[in-house]
């Protein structure tokens, strides 16, 4: 069976996308902004005449607006489509996502909590992962991380999936390029130990993991020193920033979200903004009317992903807030920026006699029951009580109900109380949407 086989693409597939095109365009930044321009709105109509021909989910919404977009396949009349959310694609299922000819069992799922707490499944195919990849790697270039360097990446779960084949990542590394050490920060003691004498040019990971091992190399008198860190996962807020800057390292935030890989960068001329991958994404920041604000006003981020042909991701709301910036970075580059992010956080919780518990140990512990929970928010009600508040499937009956809360009991230290409790749908918190986590006020990463 060929890779386009296994991986759910058919050969004509790959060059009807242009895949060559795509990668081609990892290898360099874009120094042109008109042409960038151009190709973006060429890959925008061939991925919504796309969607629109292959994806039931889109031929249901919208078809005469979606009709001209297919044709025209410009920016500006993006917003004639509607926004979607988790709920719109949770409700169509795997075969109003997907393309026709897709079968799911070969496609990687790159799952998630998601900023709101609402799970989401993404499928992709082998291909688009590898390429999407490449963008966040031409990231790394920018801050100039060079392939053969040594990476430590900090994270607190395994995101493996049996059918991501790893054979391109083994052979660079036997070459020497991309030596990576992955550490579990959340379930290894020695993470740090390890982190300092794989000696590391570049550290990267989740901000609370790169926090916990910033907190243990300075405890425990380790050196590590990187050349340079870079953040991701998680909004990188001021003591978050300020328990990594003890590694006296110079840190950089990359923004993505597990639906699109990488979304935004900071700009690594210190211009303060983030610049956005616009030859992977469109990334609106609109209003409550679905249109995009001013430049240096807030709104919601809304994304399509110019390489998702398996499941088309049109016009997608992924829960985040964040500022609008220039059409152009003052530094030069061609991307469209960002100013700021308001986004998800994710830190340690404060318990009783000193315990700080990330809250992924109990997302970890609850995971093979994720699949019946439609939403969530694990909430610290007390130093030593804890609620989770889940918005259940109907496949969740008394038996699962029961097992999930055992299994997030048995993760908890001693002495901290769980209880779980089914809601019909989950609080806004002050920022107008829902979070996974909640610590007590003034504990958290915030």
């Amino acid at each position: 069976m060929t890779r386009w086989q296994r991986s759910g693409l058919r050969g004509s597939e790959w060059l009807r996308h242009r895949r060559w095109d795509a990668f081609r365009a990892t290898l360099r930044e874009p120094r042109d902004a008109a042409a960038l321009a151009r190709w973006r709105d060429a890959r925008l109509a061939m991925l919504l005449a796309h969607a629109r021909q292959h994806v039931p989910l889109f031929r249901q919404l919208a078809p005469a607006d979606t009709t001209a977009l297919a044709a025209n396949g410009s920016l500006k009349d993006l917003h004639h489509f509607p926004v979607l959310t988790r709920r719109d694609y949770q409700e169509a299922g795997v075969a109003g996502t997907l393309t026709g000819n897709m079968k799911p069992e070969r496609l990687l799922d790159r799952s998630t909590s998601g900023s709101t707490g609402e799970r989401m499944v993404i499928r992709r195919t082998w291909l688009e992962e590898r390429l999407l990849n490449c963008f966040r790697w031409r990231a790394f270039r920018s801050y100039g991380v060079g392939r053969h360097e040594r990476i430590v990446n900090a994270l607190f779960r395994s995101n493996g999936d049996p059918r991501d084949d790893q054979r391109l990542a083994r052979l660079a590394m036997a070459l020497g390029w991309r030596q990576m050490l992955v550490v579990d920060a959340l379930g290894d003691d020695a993470a740090a130990e390890k982190a300092a004498r794989f000696a590391p040019h570049c550290l990267t990971g989740m901000t609370s993991a790169l926090a916990s091992l910033a907190d243990a190399s300075i405890a425990r008198s380790l050196p590590l020193s990187p050349r340079i860190v870079v953040t991701t996962g998680e909004l990188l807020t001021a003591p978050l920033r300020a328990r990594i800057e003890s590694l006296g390292s110079p840190i950089y935030d990359l923004y993505g979200s597990n639906e699109f890989n990488l979304l935004a960068w900071e700009c690594p001329a210190g211009q303060g903004t983030y610049h956005v991958c616009d030859d992977a994404v469109v990334l609106e920041v609109v209003g409550p009317d679905g249109r995009p604000v001013e430049v240096g006003q807030t709104g919601a981020v809304v994304v399509t992903g110019l390489h998702s042909f398996a499941m088309p991701l049109v016009r997608y709301s992924i829960g985040d807030l964040a500022v609008r910036g220039p059409d152009r970075c003052p530094c030069g580059a061609a991307y469209s920026t960002l100013m700021a992010i308001h986004g998800r956080t994710i830190d340690m919780f404060r318990l009783a006699g000193g315990i700080s518990l990330h809250p992924w140990t109990i997302h970890n512990a609850v995971r093979p029951w994720l699949g019946m929970v439609r939403q969530a928010s694990l909430v610290q009600q007390a130093y030593d009580r804890l609620e989770y508040l889940v918005v259940a499937t109907e496949a969740m009956g008394a038996a699962e109900e029961a097992a999930l809360s055992a299994a997030a009991r048995a993760a908890l230290p001693v002495g901290i109380g769980f209880t779980l409790r089914r809601v019909e749908a989950i609080p806004a918190g002050p920022g107008g949407k829902a979070r996974p986590f909640v610590a007590l006020a003034g504990l958290g990463g915030e």
